[in-house]
């Protein structure tokens, strides 16, 4: 009987963690015609926070479940664009039989994944598409202006209007911005005014620190829709350094990390609007072998979101609980 076995680390250090390769071993040798074996390359945005975490839980998943050799990879933090362009040039040197990539900004991975085209290793993408490249054999993840338009409404709903905030991801990440679109633009002809739209690179401190600032300026600030829970959480740690109520500002995030859930369990974060993250990474690798092997792929493949309240975050957290990675691997072959 043929085992799969997830081999690798994250190596934590004094400036940050990284993601090393991480191999999910089903064989001995490449997939090929007459070999059910598939290498496939999985390079994430990052896999410094919980999201991310969730998302490599269910590539895991597939990898356990498919046989196929299964390389994760991911940079430092989601502003490390060089380094996940770095990370994908290794897969295709490598020369596996598929590519699956979360791409943190289109213009600097475009070119790269065409290279891998080029090669004949077919990319799907993930969590992010990139909406004008015909080079891609499909996007596996939340709509994401959908998410932001769900976010918007279920504001719309607690809230009776006033002053709102938006808080960004990195400058130019398009699957933020579409959040952010979607929500304002359910609530441009709301009782919201929109008094704030500022990036925060998806980095709590970041957000923290444009928190504060967005607090100073508008001091009836009452509601706030962050493109990512990292932001979210750290505008409520703003909240709270600003010697505020946590209930005078209506916070909502996305994506649906533990982190998230604890802090809506807490009676601080109003509301997260979560992507099924681990069906996201299991769905991607279980296409690839799909694909792999001959089958015909739906070219957009919607994984949905499910909005986390007060009402449904304990079930949900423990849904999470069940489906994260490990944050360090030992490497089972010593």
């Amino acid at each position: 009987m043929k085992t799969t076995r997830l081999r690798g680390a994250i190596l934590t250090g004094v400036v940050g963690s990284a993601l090393m390769l991480a191999a999910c071993s089903g064989g001995d040798s490449p997939g090929g015609e007459g070999d059910d074996t598939h290498e496939i390359a999985v390079v994430l945005k990052t896999l410094s926070s919980p999201y991310w975490l969730q998302v490599a839980g269910g590539v895991e998943a597939a990898a356990e479940e498919t046989g196929a050799d299964v390389t994760l990879a991911g940079a430092t933090k989601e502003t490390e664009v060089q380094e996940q362009v770095n990370k994908v040039r290794s897969a295709i040197t490598q020369q596996v039989d598929a590519l699956v990539v979360a791409p943190t900004e289109a213009e600097q991975l475009q070119p790269i994944l065409d290279q891998a085209v080029d090669q004949d290793i077919p990319v799907l993408l993930v969590d992010t598409d990139i909406e004008d490249w015909d080079g891609k054999e499909t996007f596996i993840g939340t709509d994401n202006y959908s998410a932001g338009q769900t976010g918007g409404e279920f504001i719309m709903e607690a809230e009776d209007g006033g002053e709102i905030g938006f808080i960004r991801g990195v400058p130019g990440n398009p699957s933020v911005d579409a959040r952010i679109d979607g929500a304002q633009d359910v609530l441009e002809d709301s009782d919201f005014e929109f008094v704030a739209d500022l990036p925060a690179d998806s980095d709590r401190a970041e957000a923290r620190s444009v928190m504060a600032d967005m607090l100073q300026s508008n001091p009836d600030l009452s509601a706030v829709f962050a493109g990512n829970d990292d932001m979210a959480l750290g505008a409520i740690e703003a909240i709270k350094g600003a010697d505020m109520d946590v209930d005078d500002v209506f916070v909502v995030g996305v994506d649906g990390t533990q982190d998230a859930v604890d802090s809506i369990l807490a009676d601080e974060l109003n509301a997260t609007i979560a992507q099924n993250s681990y069906d996201m990474g299991k769905t991607s690798v279980e296409t690839a072998v799909a694909l792999l092997d001959g089958e015909d792929i739906d070219e957009r493949i919607d994984t949905g979101v499910t909005v986390v309240t007060s009402d449904n975050a304990e079930e949900y957290g423990d849904e999470l609980e069940e489906h994260e990675a490990d944050e360090g691997v030992a490497d089972e072959d010593g």
